[in-house]
């Protein structure tokens, strides 16, 4: 292998993970049934006095303003029980809209943006390098590919493991220190009984982090099974040497 081809190979390994875990991460901001279930599970509509339509017209509405990069600000109305239209943010103290919480939201959506490019990065760089890979019938070219694809998987497993244990085992301190490091400005801090933190209480967080690790772990076998299987048929067939 030569250097050029060992730097491919390795970038490719290091974006593994990353086309994994951000493509897991943005299926969760996408997927109105996370959204529902967690209003669901946590009793929001009772907390807030708002009926599930309108809950689900709410988490529709959230996933288009993250996908629509020329919305600034969230603004989401929904009619409470009392047959009152306000926004689903509600400063109740002034019966307007929380700035705080709209402000938050748009600092959560420049993340979310962040997690896409890292996804399209990934995932073009992948398909270039595998595109490039499997041109022409060098059969070093697809035994390194293979073995790309199971140290990636692996690799993958290896950081979901990692971070798993401090998710499970000190999840306050997992959930804080993301937050200090992707909004260090400190807005992700509300008091109690704020409509974000009863919509987003710390339960559903526990729980998406939970599914979204699930998620990229099984992804991560199949990448490493597929890998370590495709390599094992190449050896097999003694189309390279041991």
């Amino acid at each position: 292998m030569n250097v050029f081809r060992s730097i491919a190979n390795w970038v490719f390994i290091v974006l593994v993970p990353v086309f994994l875990l951000s493509g897991t991460i943005a299926w969760a901001f996408n997927s109105l049934w996370i959204y529902t279930n967690g209003f669901e599970k946590y009793a929001v509509g009772q907390e807030l006095n708002i009926s599930p339509s309108q809950l689900d017209k709410s988490a529709a509405e959230l996933i288009t303003y993250f996908n629509n990069p020329s919305e600034k600000y969230l603004d989401i109305s929904v009619t409470y029980d009392n047959g009152v239209t306000a926004p689903l943010f509600l400063d109740e103290q002034t019966t307007q809209v929380d700035l705080a919480d709209v402000r938050h939201m748009e600092d959560v959506k420049s993340v979310v943006w962040l997690d896409y490019w890292l996804f399209v990065v990934s995932a073009l760089y992948s398909a270039g390098y595998f595109t490039a890979m499997l041109i022409g019938k060098r059969n070093q070219k697809r035994q390194d590919l293979a073995s790309g694809l199971k140290r990636g998987g692996i690799a993958t497993i290896g950081l979901i493991c990692f971070l798993g244990v401090f998710a499970v085992t000190s999840f306050d301190w997992f959930f804080t220190t993301f937050h200090e490091i992707f909004f260090p400005q400190g807005n992700w801090q509300f008091p109690m009984g704020d409509h974000m933190i009863t919509l987003f209480p710390d339960g559903f967080w526990s729980d998406v982090t939970l599914l979204v690790g699930l998620a990229a772990l099984v992804l991560a076998v199949i990448v490493w099974v597929a890998g370590f299987m495709w390599l094992r048929r190449i050896k097999a067939k003694n189309i390279m040497p041991e």
